[in-house]
């Protein structure tokens, strides 16, 4: 198989170590090329009175105090790389140094700004599969925290990378299935079997969610669950008499009973397309869940099925809506799936945008990733832009010192 780019997004966080380490575990290839890249905060900047300002002492002091800021966060950005990089080639993974690769960015500011300069080095340096720790924050402290910059990082480069972003969550006793802390008393471990639970439905994004887990997540032992959730049903309203509302009951039950012969097909025809990738029949499990009201109900089927399943990693598309879109359409029970997994799902997530066509064993039109890119392995990338201005990388080795921004 080709070799891929991935690239981590560190700080200071456990989070994100848990989420290297996971991922080097899980899915880490022996030709894979890591970068390891963490974004400096933006700097703060102090109002003074004019009056003080005006004088020569009053800029120098200023000037000095945004210089030992911008020092202090460079050298705690270098010790992030540094850490990363003794983790990834001097412990249990012994990657090659070669194929390490450290940065650390400037940030626009807020969580935005943050996820902004990883987003625009994705596509510069032509990324295969982004990873990011998950803090877990709930619904009403994100909508919080965004009022003032400060929101999930982790949800923004869902909605915007140019390619698979995988948000490693969950609780520590599935995070840590199969993690060793490697010495010299104990080898370097394997990975263990896992089980990997691709979300189905009969979209073209959900085809090219699961053809993307198919090449970039299964290894030979592991276990796929394909998961299916029935369409939603409407309920009959229940205020006729006994025998129409006795009909309306019974006719909702066989609605409901062929939603779900429905999802089954939707999951044996997943699970076909599996086995002609190579998947036995061994390794398969199809499941088709009852149907819900809404994205919500969807999204809590998958998640409950996924921790009754011990699942260690689940995968999903998506349709790549804007913001707006995503909020009119969360008024009416109809959000995004994707958005919902990735707050609330009980193990890690990768949500891969894109689009597959040519019949079952078609290719994976990644959108939006440096222009249309064919995926079956790994195509050629067409339409590459430079990179930005705004995206000036400050350091560049083993992540032992950072240089002064330009």
């Amino acid at each position: 198989m080709a070799p891929r780019r991935l690239l981590f997004c560190l700080d200071e966080s456990k989070q994100s170590v848990r989420a290297l380490e996971w991922t080097l575990l899980h899915l880490r290839r022996a030709s894979d090329e890591l970068h390891l890249v963490t974004v400096l905060p933006p700097l703060l900047y102090n109002v003074y009175p004019v009056a003080p300002v005006a004088t020569g002492a009053a800029v120098a002091a200023v000037t000095h105090q945004w210089e030992a800021q911008r020092r202090a966060e460079e050298h705690q950005a270098a010790e992030v790389l540094k850490a990363a990089v003794d983790l990834v080639c001097t412990q249990h993974n012994k990657v090659p140094r070669d194929l390490v690769h450290t940065k650390a960015l400037p940030a626009a500011g807020g969580a935005s700004g943050v996820a902004e300069s990883l987003v625009e080095y994705a596509r510069t340096y032509l990324i295969d599969l982004a990873v990011v720790g998950c803090r877990g924050m709930g619904a009403f402290q994100r909508s919080l925290m965004s009022f003032i910059g400060l929101g999930s990082v982790s949800d923004h480069c869902c909605h915007h990378m140019p390619c698979p972003t995988l948000v490693v969550r969950g609780e520590e006793a599935v995070l840590s299935r199969g993690l060793m802390q490697a010495d010299e008393a104990h080898p370097p471990q394997s990975a263990q079997p896992k089980r990997v639970m691709a979300c189905c439905d009969d979209s073209p994004h959900a085809h090219a969610a699961l053809l993307w887990a198919l090449d970039n997540t299964l290894l030979p032992n592991d276990h796929l669950v394909l998961a299916a959730v029935a369409m939603p049903v409407p309920f009959p309203v229940l205020d006729e008499p006994a025998t129409v509302a006795a009909m309306q009951s019974a006719q909702y039950r066989e609605a409901a009973e062929a939603a779900k012969a429905t999802a089954q097909d939707v999951a044996e025809r997943c699970a076909a397309a599996a086995q002609r990738r190579g998947v036995g029949k061994t390794k398969l499990t199809t499941v088709a869940l009852p149907p819900g009201s809404s994205s919500g109900d969807i999204g809590e089927a998958l998640c409950k099925h996924a921790k009754s399943e011990g699942v260690d990693l689940m995968v999903v598309g998506s349709r790549g809506m804007g913001a707006i879109t995503r909020s009119l359409l969360g008024l009416v029970g109809m959000g995004s799936v994707s958005d919902y997994l990735s707050h609330n799902s009980p193990c890690p997530l990768a949500v891969v945008k894109g689009v597959a066509g040519g019949g079952d064993d078609g290719a994976v039109v990644v959108t939006g990733r440096h222009g249309d890119m064919a995926e079956g392995g790994h195509g050629a990338h067409a339409g590459l832009a430079p990179m930005g201005s705004t995206l000036r990388p400050i350091t560049e080795g083993d992540g032992s010192e950072a240089s002064s921004m330009q």
